[in-house]
């Protein structure tokens, strides 16, 4: 099975326990459309290179998962839906 890696960022309001809850919502998601292993790793508050959606920092958080491109394609799109995330990315590594 392909390997994937999303990292994304999430709004700097957000309190710690509702980062956890939103991480956790999207490795479900994943889960929930045939991905294995799954590994979260939360980075913390970080300030950004620029500007985005009028913010400069964001909570950093990286997602390692193994699966069919679907999951992926299904993570992807929840991520863009969320009104928390600023940006997301898809690495196939």
């Amino acid at each position: 099975m392909p390997q994937y890696e999303i990292t994304y960022i999430l709004s700097p309001g957000l309190e710690e326990p509702k980062v956890v809850e939103v991480s956790t919502h999207f490795s479900d998601v994943a889960k929930n459309n045939g991905a294995e292993s799954i590994a979260v790793e939360q980075m913390g508050k970080r300030r950004l290179a620029y500007e985005i959606k009028r913010q400069r920092e964001g909570y950093y958080v990286s997602m390692r998962f193994s699966g069919a491109a679907d999951a992926a394609k299904e993570v992807v799109r929840q991520l863009r839906l969320h009104d928390d995330v600023l940006r997301a990315l898809l690495v196939k590594p």
